[in-house]
């Protein structure tokens, strides 16, 4: 593959998969949310279109993503917007992963995240701007490749997690009210949403941990980095002690349902504000 082609046009294939992703996201939601409550052909016809062009849109769209971050090359690692484009990337990949499962609805809540992270990479000039060797900032080592790469893999999981929590809540509110009937009722059970929130926040929070681990055989060859100086290492903390909450009291104290639901979606929000409202001290990145 000719990576200086990819080099030249990543700007243009990543507006691709941007308008891709929101058209997917449009589709899922029209299928999910504005679906007829009679089951008449032309709407279980006009349903299944919409999820066949949602599928086939998102798949364009991860195909585009995927040869923009080629074209990329590594500086991609060594920025937010570029690391946030490549965590869509994966979530894009989940999102198609989960059609193919039979999850199309859960799909809905999960492809706008796709979205934000490749649009908010393409909003940021330095990430399209060919870099010299000599500007590659230090953090740009075979570490820190991994360390983005677990990390990233991580918070994808955790968005799956906060994406069937949003499901839960919306349905036990809807079952409260007794008002769960017609295209409601395509969501996934409180059961079945409530498993795969466990699974996955599971999943990242492993990944979350090996991050961190990671992170922490960087900065033994950088003595003079203090850790717990720097608000994004405090912050990305508590969002791993929320995490390790929800797992602690779901499984030794055996709570379920809402309120340790609710706890991942608030683990989430603090997932959101320490990887784009906290600035790192080294560079500010």
């Amino acid at each position: 593959m000719n990576t200086s082609f990819l080099a030249r046009w990543e700007g243009a294939l990543l507006l691709c998969a941007v308008l891709c992703y929101l058209g997917a996201t449009l589709a899922l939601w029209a299928q999910t949310f504005f679906r007829a409550d009679e089951q008449t052909m032309q709407a279980e016809r006009r349903h299944h279109q919409l999820g066949l062009w949602g599928n086939a849109t998102l798949a364009l769209g991860a195909t585009s993503h995927l040869f923009s971050l080629i074209g990329q090359g590594s500086q991609l690692l060594a920025l937010v917007p570029g690391v946030a484009g490549l965590f869509g990337f994966i979530v894009a990949v989940a999102c198609l992963v989960f059609n193919r499962l039979g999850r199309g609805a859960a799909s809905a809540f999960i492809a706008p995240v796709a979205l934000c992270g490749a649009l908010y990479s393409l909003t940021d000039a330095p990430l399209h701007r060919a870099v010299r060797p000599d500007q590659v900032r230090v953090l740009e080592t075979q570490w820190l490749a991994v360390h983005v790469t677990i990390i990233i893999i991580g918070y994808a999981a955790l968005s799956v997690a906060f994406a069937f929590s949003l499901i839960y809540l919306m349905q036990e509110g809807l079952l409260k009210r007794k008002q769960l009937k017609g295209l409601w009722q395509r969501l996934p059970t409180l059961h079945d949403a409530d498993e795969m929130i466990f699974r996955t926040t599971s999943f990242g929070l492993v990944m979350l941990s090996s991050g961190i681990l990671t992170a922490m055989l960087w900065m033994k060859q950088h003595p003079s980095y203090a850790p717990l100086s720097d608000p994004k290492v405090l912050v990305s903390l508590i969002t791993w002690l929320t995490f390790a909450t929800y797992i602690g009291v779901r499984q030794i104290l055996g709570w379920r349902g809402r309120r340790t639901n609710l706890v991942v979606v608030y683990g989430f929000v603090l997932l959101a504000i320490s990887f784009f409202g906290v600035p790192h001290l080294i560079g500010g990145k």
